[in-house]
């Protein structure tokens, strides 16, 4: 006869209990995206301060964010474990709501672009021209010019660069910075995969919750299995993850800095690397 084991019991009853009555995935993407509003506020703050460069303002921003999330992800788990009969359930109606006012938000905070046929190359003095959501639809128009014009662009873009290297040859002034686009797209590939698979992973967001039961239902099991806690839980869950996306900001933002020194927000620094 198998050994009757109660904390292991309350573990798995309440995560079958989250899954029947929470949209987890729904809840985490607006955990990540109220993360980003916080993020975004953050480092306007830092800039309208004097923090005007593109590698430290982000880092300082992530760093401050950091345990503002913390804070978030216990709030959010204490409130699905609860069972008040008001937000007894969130479904897809009301999660589509809520991720499209915060959106919304996003958008308010963030300055318009510029327009179309201005001939500039946008203000950047409020956080940057391109700083919505469409820089893929100007970078694919870029991107669908002639090759050399292009290649030109990003000549342009590294200008300060090209006369730093001196009396390279030719391929070396296209090679390297190319070798800067790459780094940095590469760079920013890695710092957003570590926010979304480590940082708002639906089992972080789902360990949290359990450990939170633990200690507001469970308190006797907790300290019998020995829980760790939320906090602990939490640090141990995205303390790497938050390293590697700070790493990979570094990464990134170093390159910019060196290769792009005029640049001060990263949409501008975007939209000189890629056209």
């Amino acid at each position: 006869m198998r050994r009757r084991d109660p904390v292991g019991d309350f573990e798995r009853a309440t995560r079958a209990d989250l899954h029947e009555r929470r949209w987890l995935r729904w809840h985490a993407l607006l955990l990540g995206a109220t993360t980003l509003v916080l993020c975004l506020a953050v480092s306007g703050s830092l800039r309208r301060l004097g923090v005007d460069s593109v590698l430290w303002r982000p880092l300082l921003a992530l760093a401050l964010t950091y345990p503002l999330y913390l804070a978030l992800l216990w709030l959010w788990g204490r409130w699905l474990v609860s069972r008040e009969e008001a937000g007894d359930a969130l479904d897809a109606g009301d999660a589509i709501d809520a991720g499209m006012e915060i959106a919304d938000g996003v958008a308010r905070m963030l300055p318009r672009p510029a327009p179309p046929l201005s001939g500039g190359g946008g203000d950047f003095a409020g956080g940057g021209a391109t700083g919505r959501f469409d820089l893929a639809g100007e970078a694919g128009g870029a991107l669908s010019d002639a090759g050399s014009a292009v290649a030109e662009a990003v000549a342009d873009a590294v200008g300060g660069a090209a006369g730093a290297v001196g009396d390279s040859d030719e391929a070396g002034a296209v090679v390297v910075p190319l070798a800067v686009v790459i780094g940095v797209a590469a760079a920013l590939a890695a710092a957003l995969g570590f926010a979304v698979f480590g940082l708002f992973g639906v089992e972080v967001l789902t360990g949290v919750a359990v450990e939170v039961a633990f200690a507001s239902f469970g308190g006797a099991l907790a300290w019998r299995g020995r829980r760790e806690g939320w906090l602990a839980h939490a640090l141990r869950r995205t303390a790497w993850p938050m390293a590697g996306l700070l790493a990979g900001m570094a990464v990134a933002g170093l390159l910019v800095q060196t290769w792009l020194p005029g640049a001060r927000t990263w949409p501008q620094a975007l939209r000189l690397l890629f056209g």
